[in-house]
């Protein structure tokens, strides 16, 4: 079994959700040691066990054909067995028929790094490629959430909230490095450039790193996207940004710092997603003080839930309440504005609906 086996595009996505599921088993909380989002955020992840993640590798060249027995291997390392396999080859004569699976065909150079080893024999693509060959099959909007996914501290598929927390695969800076890479890698072989280039980048422009739920994300999503893409256009917010009280009320109140959702500097303005993971009285509690303390230091605090994010005048108030706090004019959407904002919340809303389903169903059986 001299050829290796790449996977990749959905095959590749599902790895690196496997991936952060495992890391986030492998890091419960313990009487001394808090949940893992905590360490990811207030201990910039010092101490994290990381031994489930793949192996970074210097490959740099795709298998030319496929290794059917290493591609039945490959199927058992799955939390939940993929239906199709995605496999990829450089060669057209390279490409196989197997049942339960899907052959790519991948020509051209990649840089160094592309591949991590999921064990001997076994490749996967890097996240940061991995999001450019899904731009090629997903639609924009799950596009950029999925960047928001590779990006943050979560990933889909666990639990009855349908995600897990974990640490970040890579950074929105990363995959615009990785894409530079590419792109000057096929400039000087005289090559072409891969297919979805130009749709991975223009989807960046709407990225945000440290996003610590889905929710979060959408709710990101729809406030700062531009109103022909269905969001509100607002300026982007920080994810999951530190906020520093000032010193008197430091003293006062025995706390320094929060960690909120979103944050938009400058302005004294934060946004709480408040979800369903928030329905424990202890996190309740701690949001709730979260609120009084940054209102004492004078921080303009709104709060959303999932209603908020269904409803459109209820959207639109939070919108209000972030161009008021930002000093910007309020701008009512007009009619074709209004169905894209509601096209692109019903249609990401959908999507965590199924992923939650999807996660719930898998944990029951």
């Amino acid at each position: 079994m001299s050829e290796r086996l790449l996977l990749g595009f959905e095959t590749a996505q599902q790895v690196w959700r496997t991936v952060g599921r495992r890391v986030a088993a492998d890091n419960p909380p313990t009487p001394k040691r808090p949940p893992l989002l905590v360490r990811l955020l207030f201990e910039q992840g010092l101490g994290i066990n990381l031994d489930s993640m793949p192996r970074r590798t210097r490959a740099s060249a795709v298998p030319e054909t496929i290794n059917g027995m290493r591609a039945a291997h490959a199927r058992l390392m799955f939390d939940e067995c993929p239906a199709t396999l995605d496999l990829c080859v450089s060669r057209q004569r390279g490409r196989r028929f197997l049942t339960g699976a899907r052959c790519h065909l991948m020509t051209g150079s990649y840089p160094v790094g592309s591949f991590y080893e999921l064990e001997e024999g076994i490749l996967v693509t890097c996240p940061e490629l991995t999001f450019l060959q899904m731009s090629r099959t997903i639609s924009e909007e799950l596009l950029i959430l999925y960047g928001h996914e590779l990006c943050g501290y979560f990933a889909h598929g666990m639990g009855e909230h349908g995600f897990c927390n974990c640490p970040a695969l890579t950074t929105v800076s990363r995959i615009e490095a990785y894409l530079d890479r590419l792109e000057t890698l096929r400039t000087s072989c005289g090559e072409g450039m891969p297919w979805g280039l130009r749709r991975a980048r223009a989807a960046l422009a709407h990225i945000r790193d440290r996003a610590a739920s889905p929710e979060e994300a959408v709710l990101s999503m729809i406030l700062t996207m531009p109103r022909h893409m269905g969001g509100y256009g607002l300026p982007p917010a920080m994810l999951n940004a530190s906020v520093r009280l000032g010193t008197e009320v430091a003293e006062l109140f025995g706390i320094e710092e929060f960690v909120c959702d979103l944050r938009w500097a400058g302005h004294g303005l934060v946004a709480e997603f408040q979800g369903s993971q928030h329905k424990l009285r202890s996190r309740r509690s701690y949001d709730l003080r979260k609120g009084n303390v940054l209102g004492a230091d004078g921080w303009t605090v709104i709060e959303v839930d999932r209603t908020m994010l269904e409803r459109a005048p209820l959207m639109d108030e939070v919108a209000k309440s972030v161009s008021k706090g930002l000093g910007l004019r309020w701008r009512r959407p007009g009619a074709r504005a209004a169905t894209c904002q509601a096209r692109l919340r019903n249609r990401l809303l959908k999507f965590l609906d199924d992923m939650r389903v999807n996660a719930v169903t898998t944990l029951a059986s």
